[in-house]
């Protein structure tokens, strides 16, 4: 015999039988975006880069670069050849020239991301200029230009300095959020941040460094040369909410050693960024190859495979092995010292 249902609680019992069913709907929809979030995250990391580095010198103060593999393109480039790129970019002209054909190809593919990186030497001036005016003047035009076109600029310490040194309202789209410190900072500084932050950046060795942190927090240490720049965000309320900061870092000043300058210990930031147009400009106190020591710890399956994809198979196998030789001496200093000297390496392709 069938259960009798009084009408009005039947619909209830209808109304809510469509509301489970509705939210069902919704949560199915709300898995879905996730997954499609995390698509888009893996899409990303395994999105091709090309890197433009720039400098005159044949010794720049910052020796990083990037290793050439199947994802990545990195050449180098001093300011006659920058001139020359700005202007068959700007005036839309044909080249013969392979370099600057791989470099335009690339800008031209969306799931490419392009890094023009101004390296710090000694053309900068120690932080007053970019080679001469009309060089520095050059750059910021570039910037306008390519950030209209989706590329990224990376500068460092000295070519920071000369950038927002120069910066003005009349050449970019807004007034200098970056306050170049009278002080400097050298030797050993202890290097620290959020591994999201790290991960959610725009600087491809940065977004890496988080990956491969096992926990929360990325720590790492340097040794930074004589005269390391030291900025700070400018205090109107615009540059506040322009600029992201990325990392911070603290001198470590040894025991027994009375510092004359009391700002030397203060904490400082190191990487931060701002959207420009439709790019990004990255900004560092500091250069990866004097990384001197990786203070958290590390994924080291999440290493391997970096290192898979940077170096290829026989520099991870080595890696392997060299872990577990380390590993079989029951010493964690040594494990410790390997595991930096890798990540530096990861970080600055310089072994």
């Amino acid at each position: 015999m069938a259960e009798f249902i009084p009408g009005n609680i039947k619909i209830g019992i209808e109304i809510i039988n469509e509301n489970i069913q509705i939210n069902e709907v919704k949560n199915e929809k709300k898995d879905e975006k996730k997954d499609e979030k995390k698509d888009e995250k893996k899409d990303e990391k395994k999105q091709n880069i090309c890197v433009i580095s720039i400098t005159n010198s044949s010794s720049p103060y910052d020796t990083s670069f990037f290793t050439n593999n199947s994802t990545t393109y990195y050449t180098n480039m001093n300011y006659i050849q920058l001139r020359e790129l700005y202007y068959i970019i700007r005036n839309n002209k044909n080249t013969n020239n392979m370099n600057y054909q791989n470099i335009l190809k690339y800008i031209a593919d969306r799931n490419t991301k392009v890094y023009f990186d101004f390296k710090c030497s000694s053309e900068c001036n120690s932080g007053d200029i970019l080679v001469d005016n009309d060089t520095t003047l050059l750059v910021f035009k570039l910037i306008n230009v390519m950030t209209r076109k989706h590329c990224n600029f990376i500068f460092g310490d000295h070519s920071m300095a000369a950038l927002f040194n120069n910066w003005s309202k009349h050449k970019m789209d807004f007034p200098c959020p970056i306050k170049i410190e009278s002080q400097t900072t050298s030797g050993l500084f202890k290097m620290y941040g959020s591994k999201d932050d790290f991960i959610n950046s725009n600087h491809p060795t940065l977004i890496n460094l988080g990956d491969i942190n096992s926990f929360d927090k990325v720590e790492l240490q340097f040794t930074n040369m004589s005269g390391t720049k030291v900025y700070s965000i400018k205090k109107d309320e615009d540059s506040k909410k322009r600029v992201k900061i990325i990392s911070k870092g603290i001198p470590v000043i040894p025991r027994n050693t009375f510092s004359t300058n009391e700002n030397n210990t203060n904490e400082q930031i190191v990487h931060s960024e701002f959207k420009y147009r439709k790019g990004y400009i990255i900004i560092s106190a500091t250069h990866w190859c004097n990384l001197s020591e990786v203070i958290s710890n590390i994924d080291v399956d999440c290493l391997v495979d970096k290192f898979e994809r940077q170096f290829g198979v026989k520099e991870s196998d080595n890696l392997k092995i060299q872990y577990c030789a380390a590993l079989k001496t029951g010493n964690e200093d040594v494990v410790k010292e390997l595991l930096s000297e890798k990540v530096r390496y990861m970080c600055s392709s310089i072994k």
